[in-house]
């Protein structure tokens, strides 16, 4: 007889979650590999028609040209955001110790063009060293910090303080920034997988929040958002302090 779903071990379960888990993320893998090169292909040619059709005199085809090359760009950055995603999910290599301030600067490292073009400001304190996935923590700093910046105030440059305190149990990582902050309402809504709050005015698939909610608990953590003291946001990731070394 099967033994009962009642019946079975936490390592059972937890095995078949991550079988489960790695499935699913390689399913979603070829998906999007499948996707990717009729898409990047499709974009290629497209960019070549409008660029051979630029002075054309045909005023509204050129119009049309431009959206169908905007719609393109859209949809090869929402299947990359994916792939991330599912990346990340099925993503099994071993925990180690790693310097947060090294996992920082890994992530600066590849956002500089951004940094550099919008003279962001980036302070931080002196960050513990935890048990983590390096890999996935610079991802979890790039984009808080790429969404610090894409999210800024115009007449400022944006300024990105990074701290670290201990809270009890658990770790205190937060990027606070002055940008144009979110509304209290929408704190939770943002996580969401392609929730995008401000439309056409701000680029991006709407991911990578939700992508960073997904490495924080993969760590055993939380992500949530502050209010800033006086004017944009704070987004606080929680680690649990037993996994600091």
């Amino acid at each position: 007889m099967a033994p009962r779903p009642d019946s079975e071990s936490r390592e059972a379960t937890e095995e078949r979650t991550r079988t489960l888990a790695s499935d699913l993320a390689e399913f979603c893998a070829r998906a999007g590999h499948d996707l990717v090169g009729p898409l990047n292909q499709a974009g290629s040619l497209l960019a070549l028609f409008v660029q051979q059709r630029k002075n054309a005199p045909d005023a509204e085809a050129n119009i049309l040209l431009d959206f169908l090359q905007v719609s393109s760009t859209k949809m090869q950055a929402v299947v990359a955001a994916v792939q991330q995603f599912t990346r990340i999910a099925a993503d099994t290599n071993g925990f180690e110790p790693v310097d947060l301030n090294a996992a920082l600067a890994n992530a600066r490292l590849r956002i500089e063009k951004p940094i550099a073009e919008s003279a962001a400001v980036i302070t931080h304190d002196a960050l513990p060293v935890i048990t983590a996935n390096i890999e996935q923590i610079s991802t979890l700093f790039e984009i808080l910090i790429a969404n610090a910046i894409r999210f800024r105030r115009l007449e400022e440059p944006p300024l990105i303080r990074i701290s670290a305190r201990q809270s009890g149990e658990v770790w205190l990582l937060t990027v606070a920034d002055n940008g144009i902050g979110i509304d209290p309402e929408y704190r939770e809504v943002v996580f969401q997988p392609f929730r995008r709050l401000h439309g056409k005015e701000y680029p991006g698939a709407g991911m990578g929040l939700a992508t960073a909610k997904l490495i924080a608990r993969l760590h055993g953590g939380e992500l949530h958002i502050e209010p800033a003291s006086g004017v944009g946001t704070a987004v606080v990731c929680t680690i649990p302090a037993a996994t600091v070394g």
